[in-house]
């Protein structure tokens, strides 16, 4: 794992503890925007996989009685393993913390896939936006292109992007190379 991202991971988790600790889980939002830039910088999955799960709990989490105590461990643990450096043990904690979020009941279930799937999707469109292709995004994401291509196309994302080269200017060039 790249130093930086580590750094900024580690920083991120004790964001999130204090976020929860404090009751605003309004910030969680705000800080999965911020580890997306780094996904977008680095193309890593592990900057991905946490700001999924950090929207992911924004999204689920109304109020800090709703979060489980379970999750705060789960962070505490994660922390602990990425700062000891074993990865390994890190990113089974983060798939045991969504597990065991999961398995509340039947309907969070459906709901947190749902709403993991969606930001798998919002995070993957982010990181488009920030200049990294479509297929890269869908691959490094495990996610369909379809269903990113039709959820960029409704965003308008492609409108925003400017283009600097003029096509008369590429024109002029190409045939300069052939006189």
């Amino acid at each position: 794992m790249n130093p930086i991202v580590k750094k900024d991971i580690l920083n991120v988790i004790e964001q999130t503890l204090s976020i929860i600790k404090s009751g605003n889980l309004f910030k969680l939002r705000e800080l999965s925007d911020h580890v997306i830039h780094n996904a977008a910088v680095f193309q890593d999955k592990d900057s991905i996989t946490i700001a999924v799960t950090i929207y992911s709990m924004s999204k689920i989490y109304k109020t800090v009685k709703d979060l489980d105590h379970v999750i705060v461990s789960h962070l505490s643990n994660a922390k602990e393993f990425l700062s000891k450096g074993s990865f390994n043990q890190y990113e089974k904690e983060i798939k045991n913390m969504v597990k065991d979020i999961t398995e509340k009941d039947a309907k969070t279930k459906f709901y947190i896939n749902e709403v993991l799937e969606r930001a798998q999707i919002k995070k993957a469109s982010k990181m488009f936006e920030h200049g990294i292709s479509l297929g890269q995004v869908a691959d490094a994401l495990g996610i369909s292109l379809w269903e990113l291509m039709d959820y960029v196309g409704k965003t308008r994302i492609v409108d925003k992007f400017e283009h600097k080269t003029n096509v008369h200017d590429k024109l002029k060039f190409t045939r300069g190379l052939f006189k």
